[in-house]
């Protein structure tokens, strides 16, 4: 008996799945954006005097305005790391403006050596403006002076 109800599951489940129509999976075009640009921001830190393991990425911001850039009202900020160089984006078309912020963790007077203001632990800033165009790529390198 314990048989013929096995037998009778197994056969009902392949009537089941076989009733279903073989429906190819389509990938969706997500390469193809109408709407938004792209920005591709590549966050080298520069390395001079100072070792390169005590140089952070603290920052990347995008605002609208740079009066909102510098009142700290951002559209996107970015989670910065160490270990990743290439930040993406994307924006609807028009003008933006972002800055950039690393900062310097060495001892003694090497951030000071290196421009850094104020020594350990100051900061320097790169803010320029970036204009993105519709179904557009823009690759934009930061540049600290």
């Amino acid at each position: 008996m314990r048989h013929l109800i096995q037998y009778c599951l197994i056969v009902m489940a392949e009537l089941t799945f076989s009733c279903q129509p073989d429906i190819p999976e389509i990938p969706p075009d997500n390469t193809k954006d109408t709407l938004t640009g792209l920005v591709e921001f590549d966050f080298q830190v520069p390395h001079r005097n100072v070792p390169a393991s005590g140089v952070h990425r603290i920052d990347l911001s995008i605002s609208k305005t740079a009066y909102d850039l510098y009142r700290g009202q951002f559209l996107i900020t970015a989670n910065t790391y160490d270990s990743k160089q290439i930040y993406t984006f994307r924006l609807l078309p028009g003008d933006y403006y972002y800055q950039a912020g690393i900062i310097c963790t060495c001892l003694g007077d090497t951030c000071l050596w290196d421009g850094f203001p104020g020594g350990r632990l100051g900061t320097k800033w790169a803010v320029d403006r970036i204009t993105i165009v519709k179904g557009e790529k823009l690759s934009k390198p930061i540049q600290f002076n």
